[in-house]
C-alpha cells in the first residue's frame, strides 16, 4: 500500500489538474469559429458523454466490489438498470426512468 500524498505534492497535483482542465476546456471557447473541426469528428464527439457515462456506470453495476462481473438475476443494481432501460426505451421519459430504476433497485435490495 502506498503512502498518502501530502503537502506540496498534493498541491502541485491539484494545480496541474486544474490548469490542464482549464486549458482544454477554454481552448474551444477561445478559438471560436476560427478553428472548425472536421464534420466526422464533430459527429463522433456527440457520443462522448454517453460513452463516458457508460464507462463509469457499467463497471459499478456489474462489479460492485467483486473481482468478476455479476450477471446474476440476484444483482439488484442490474435489476435497476434493466428496469430503467426498458422504461426509457418504451416511454422516452427520463424522470420515469430514474424513478422506476431507483424503485426497482430499492425493492431488489430489500427482497433479494
Amino acid at each position: 500500500m502506498s503512502a498518502p500524498v501530502e503537502g506540496i505534492v498534493l498541491a502541485a497535483a491539484i494545480f496541474g489538474l486544474a490548469l490542464s482542465t482549464f486549458i482544454t476546456r477554454t481552448s474551444f471557447l477561445l478559438a471560436g469559429a476560427r478553428a472548425r473541426l472536421n464534420h466526422r469528428i464533430e459527429m463522433a464527439l456527440r457520443y462522448a458523454p454517453v460513452c463516458t457515462l457508460t464507462a463509469i456506470i457499467v463497471p459499478d453495476v456489474l462489479m460492485h466490489g467483486q473481482d468478476a462481473a455479476d450477471f446474476s438475476p440476484l444483482n439488484p443494481r442490474l435489476i435497476g438498470v434493466l428496469a430503467s432501460a426498458l422504461w426509457l426505451v418504451w416511454s422516452r421519459n427520463i424522470l420515469g426512468c430514474l424513478a422506476l430504476g431507483m424503485g426497482a433497485y430499492s425493492l431488489a435490495r430489500l427482497f433479494l
